[in-house]
């Protein structure tokens, strides 16, 4: 959904600087028609029947009216759109909105983006030729200048105060808008069959394409190592992910609609061939009905996976804030007594080291993971009926390991885990046996209930008796095979009543500009989101390149 609403961004913002008439002749592929050297190109077979169901949508009308589209409205990144937008408007000499774009959206469409500042853009399109006499642009075409390009006119227009370009043709049935002339000038010659390189013959896009053969209804190809080393990418890309994104050269994703799912179809290119992948497809098939949110992954950093282990099943890590716009202070032994801010800390007493317990407690569960040798791991969690003013969390996570596990060893890691954050008042006297649904299990009590069940290679741990049960029950039947590597989900409906109530509590007071942060900011986002039942992500390493595949399942 995010990656749509930034498309529609885009073309919102390249709505009426060009426009032309069609005729029957035959589409060229666009990628061919579109100069060498582009970040992003993206392509529909039917674009104004996207915009059109966009346009009409709740999704799209709650979205607009919710809190968190106020709080983005009022972002950096929003602010530096609208200038742009604006700017593209004074020189386009209109400024339509989405029923503008439409005016002008065809059926075979395409968009490259050639530069992020500026948002520099190539947009071609079929248009009907009496759509186009009614729209915005045509109105005012008397105040561009004309130009020629392959023997074809095309028309221009600068705002003198930003400098920004508006460009428009029509030749051959086909609509040509850019925000550079050079970029209208280059696809005409393209169009008249000149032998200029171009985005088909790039090799991004080139290799992309052939690595999915099947288009969807909406599709992405991305330049990824050209995207990485721009500066405006890594300060406005939202994931904020680009050391992920540049193990990859290459990619391409296809959106899919049907009236049960909406499914968003990935490939990436390796700049290198991975290590032999661990699948988890087995671990896929242990998540049970009542989860709300499941992770199955290898594990390849065991202090890593402790730390998750530790932080879901026996105690959250200490989190220390600070601000970042100032170094922190320097610690001598003329300032260790504190200052007169600093109330809590206690003068006649050795402080205690900044990770105290914690970091003994992920030790523990490291030794008993390399021990086990563990190679894969599943999370999987779930919110149950709210108890007063709170709502418990419980967490399982099953762990793969090349050997079977040690159950002494095991019941002794988790016990000095916990005896590192659960002091011995708090613990229970020994392990007990317990159950967890028809399952029988070993189980410790303290600040909270911790339980483990060991099956040859399999390892359960978890501090939810009816979650622990859940998963033990469906470990029992036969696992499902897949060639998968990674995956996760989120049962957005199940979960969203809870979802909320914790966004309410985590709120304090009311700010002074904008809704509250959690329960009207993210909580908002939730509710325009209603229509989503469930999100399904899964990814498969294939050495060379990664595909990775998004159901967005809706409510019937």
């Amino acid at each position: 959904m995010k990656r749509a609403l930034l498309i529609t961004s885009l073309l919102v913002g390249a709505a009426g600087l060009v426009f032309v008439q069609t005729t029957s002749t035959p589409v060229p592929n666009p990628a061919a028609l579109m100069p060498s050297g582009a970040l992003l190109y993206l392509e529909s077979p039917d674009f104004a029947r996207l915009l059109r169901d966009w346009d009409e949508s709740k999704v799209k009308s709650d979205w607009l009216d919710s809190d968190n589209y106020a709080a983005f409205s009022r972002s950096v990144l929003f602010t530096k759109l609208g200038e742009v937008y604006g700017q593209y408007g004074e020189a386009a000499g209109f400024a339509p909105g989405l029923p503008g774009v439409r005016e002008i959206a065809g059926s075979d469409s395409a968009l490259a983006l050639y530069g992020i500042r500026d948002v520099e853009f190539l947009y071609i399109s079929r248009v009907g030729e009496a759509d186009l006499m009614k729209s915005q642009l045509w109105a005012v075409r008397d105040k561009f200048e004309q130009r020629q390009a392959a023997g074809v006119t095309f028309y221009l227009r600068t705002d003198p105060a930003s400098k920004r370009t508006a460009a428009f043709a029509f030749a051959k049935g086909l609509l040509l808008l850019a925000t550079r002339d050079d970029l209208v000038a280059q696809s005409l010659e393209l169009l008249a069959g000149g032998t200029n390189p171009s985005v088909a013959s790039d090799r991004w896009y080139r290799d992309a394409s052939a690595a999915a053969p099947n288009p969807g209804e909406l599709r992405l190809v991305m330049n990824l190592e050209a995207l990485v080393r721009s500066d405006y990418f890594r300060s406005y890309w939202v994931q904020r992910n680009a050391s992920a994104v540049r193990r990859y050269w290459a990619g391409v994703a296809d959106v899919r609609r049907s009236s049960s799912e909406i499914t968003e179809s990935r490939v990436f290119l390796s700049r290198e061939t991975a290590a032999s992948p661990v699948p988890v497809g087995a671990l896929i098939s242990m998540v049970p009905p009542e989860a709300g949110t499941y992770r199955a992954s290898a594990v390849n950093d065991l202090s890593e996976a402790a730390a998750i282990l530790v932080q879901k099943l026996i105690g959250p890590r200490v989190q220390r804030s600070r601000d970042p716009r100032y170094a922190p202070m320097a610690i001598s032994a003329d300032n260790r007594a504190g200052s007169e801010g600093d109330l809590e800390t206690r003068i006649d007493e050795q402080p205690l080291p900044a990770d105290a317990g914690v970091s003994d407690s992920e030790a523990a569960i490291r030794d008993m993971l390399q021990k086990g040798r563990a190679r894969s791991s599943l999370l999987v969690q779930a919110s149950s009926p709210p108890v007063g003013s709170f709502v418990p969390l419980g967490s399982v996570i099953v762990l793969t390991g090349d050997a079977d596990w040690d159950r002494d060893s095991v019941r002794s890691a988790l016990a000095s885990a916990a005896g590192k954050l659960w002091t011995t008042s708090q613990l229970g006297a020994a392990w007990v046996g317990g159950t967890a649904g028809n399952n029988a299990v070993e189980r410790l009590d303290g600040l909270g209930a911790l339980m483990f069940a060991a099956r040859g290679r399999l390892l359960f741990i978890g501090n939810d008796a009816r979650l622990l049960g859940a998963v033990l029950d469906r470990a029992a039947n036969a696992p499902g095979a897949s060639t998968f590597t990674y995956a996760a989900g989120v049962r957005h409906r199940l979960e969203q009543a809870n979802f909320e109530r914790v966004m309410r509590a985590l709120d304090f007071g009311s700010p002074a500009n904008g809704p509250t942060f959690f329960s009207g900011n993210i909580g908002s986002l939730s509710r325009v989101l209603l229509p989503i039942d469930e999100v399904k992500f899964t990814e498969e390493d294939r050495g060379v390149s990664t595909a990775q595949t998004v159901v967005y399942r809706l409510v019937q």
